[in-house]
């Protein structure tokens, strides 16, 4: 793998496939001070397909930092196979690079011999590709156009947290945060 494929955009977030948002928030901010996270929910997709074939996983997410890192964590609520679960083990699953052209990227990862394992457009639109590049990387990548509002919001959480500031808050309470 080239280091221009991630060097060129970045690395703008650490994906984590667990099996509690709740517990791994807990430690990740016990251990390591991240956080708080913010809880998006169960995602219903407009599309996705997994290895070129639709698929009806859903996932859960929340979001939060560890300083200027977003971290991002991943629940799996359905039992088909999907990208999280070819990942084998809990743990780092993804680094998530941001471009304003996904499919841009999606022909120089493919150029480099990187496939596509999973593409979805999310309900709100936004077209997400998760490339296998466990062989060069030992995970995958995931590729997205920028969420600056939103990656904004959570840092700002991170940043003014108050010890007593819950570790998982709902978007509704974000919102309040955010004076919205």
């Amino acid at each position: 793998m080239s280091k221009e494929l991630i060097g060129t955009y970045g690395i703008k977030q650490l994906g984590y496939y667990v099996e509690s948002i709740e517990r791994t928030a807990q430690d990740l901010r016990d251990r390591l001070g991240a956080g708080p996270f913010v809880d998006l929910g169960v995602s219903e997709p407009a599309s996705l397909l997994y290895r070129g074939k639709p698929s009806g996983t859903r996932t859960r997410c929340a979001l939060g930092n560890l300083g200027a890192m977003q971290l991002e964590l991943i629940e799996v609520k359905t039992d088909e196979p999907d990208v999280y679960k070819d990942l084998g083990r809990y743990g780092l699953h993804h680094l998530c690079i941001w471009a304003d052209d996904v499919d841009v990227v999606r022909a120089e990862f493919e150029a480099a011999g990187i496939e596509v394992a999973m593409e979805m457009v999310s309900g709100q639109g936004l077209k997400v590709l998760y490339f296998d590049a466990r062989e060069q990387l030992g995970s995958f990548i995931e590729v997205h156009a920028p969420i600056e509002q939103l990656a904004g919001a959570v840092r700002a959480v991170h940043e003014n947290a108050a010890p007593d500031t819950p570790t998982l808050l709902t978007m509704e309470q974000l919102m309040g945060m955010m004076g919205r």
